[in-house]
């Protein structure tokens, strides 16, 4: 299952052509898990919507709760009137459960049913998603949320993450947790290394 949720991390489904709506849920560092939520236009130009990081203690998406991990969409990209649709994750992962409904046209953003107005922000920064207070919204921000898709493969989160050395050190590359297998060391440390690449 772990090795599924590391490649998972470096296949978050985006398409690269033909326009509609992105985005997916995946291991960005030993402690955080990325949800981004982006729209591709036709020529190829996607403007990220919405980036949550989800931060636990070092490990605790690998945790074993007898039940696996998932993640899960839906929504769309334009309802009636050419308006923006709700949008919806549910991520269950090391026996943790979290949810976020996005409204893209009134800019608010739903965690674990608690609404946040986002403004003009389009990153929202967690901590604690697996402690006894449960998840905890700590901060919210605005990066540059353009980006240009390419054949070569999907836009992964890194490439927003790295705008802002806030986001960065929010990943806590430097943490670890006993029991990590030779491959997970070298999945991590890849995907750690991925936020400093241009």
């Amino acid at each position: 299952m772990m090795r599924q949720v590391l490649a998972a991390a470096l296949m978050v489904a985006q398409p690269f052509t033909g326009g509609g709506s992105s985005g997916g849920t995946a291991p960005v560092s030993l402690s955080v898990l990325a949800t981004s939520m982006c729209v591709v236009d036709a020529s190829g130009r996607g403007t990220l919507e919405l980036l949550i990081l989800w931060r636990g203690s070092p490990g605790w998406f690998r945790k074993s709760d007898g039940g696996g991990g998932s993640s899960s969409g839906g929504g769309g990209s334009m309802g009636p009137g050419n308006t923006p649709m709700i949008r919806n994750e549910w991520i269950s992962q090391g026996g943790v459960n979290l949810a976020v409904r996005f409204d893209p046209a009134a800019r608010k953003v739903w965690i674990q049913e608690k609404d946040i107005a986002l403004d003009d922000a389009n990153v929202v920064l967690v901590d604690g998603v697996d402690s006894p207070a449960g998840p905890q919204v700590v901060r919210t921000l605005r990066i540059d949320p353009e980006y240009q898709t390419t054949p070569r493969g999907p836009v992964p989160s890194q490439t927003f993450i790295r705008r802002s050395p806030e986001l960065v050190e929010f990943l806590q590359c430097d943490a670890t947790v006993a029991g990590l297998s030779t491959y997970e060391r070298q999945m991590f440390d890849l995907l750690c290394t991925r936020v400093k690449q241009p």
